[in-house]
């Protein structure tokens, strides 16, 4: 049953995200400026919204965690300007170094059933699904008289039962 309720379950899930993501785009494109101007963030053809973080000279010398300090501290900032554009309940951020100097940060919603893989996975379950139960009522079309006999006697036995 598990297999049948994640068959069913996965194209709902999946429209959310495409809604989503479509959501986060457009509003994302829409407030570029905004993005560029307070944070020197930008926003590339899918809509993610990137931007890099330049250590300070002080910083740079430091450990590990203080430089992640840094960065988390930066990125509450990129928070603030989210949650102007209404963006802030659904982006998760994405560090990663790219110099000794510089991280950098995407602001992305977090997608599950949005991944090819999945979507052409459960497409071959669905259509594996569905040309189950086609085969399955063409049969009882073809054979319908053995079936209608078939529901009596199951009847007559029921009932005898009882």
């Amino acid at each position: 049953m598990k297999f049948l309720k994640n068959i069913f379950l996965y194209w709902g899930d999946l429209y959310a995200e495409i809604r989503t993501w479509y959501i986060f785009m457009r509003t994302s494109k829409d407030n570029v400026d905004k993005l560029n101007k307070e944070n020197q963030l930008r926003v590339d053809w899918i809509g993610r919204v990137y931007g890099v973080v330049n250590l300070p000279e002080e910083v740079q010398g430091a450990a590990q965690q203080v430089q992640e300090a840094y960065v988390l501290q930066k990125i509450t900032d990129y928070g603030n300007v989210m949650l102007e554009i209404g963006l802030a309940d659904v982006v998760y951020p994405e560090i990663s170094r790219v110099s000794q100097s510089s991280y950098l940060v995407v602001l992305w919603p977090v997608f599950e059933s949005f991944n090819i893989f999945k979507i052409i996975g459960n497409l071959i379950k669905t259509s594996l699904f569905i040309f189950t139960v086609i085969v399955l009522i063409a049969a009882m079309l073809n054979h319908k008289e053995y079936m209608i006999e078939w529901f009596i006697m199951t009847k007559d036995m029921i009932v005898s039962l009882f």
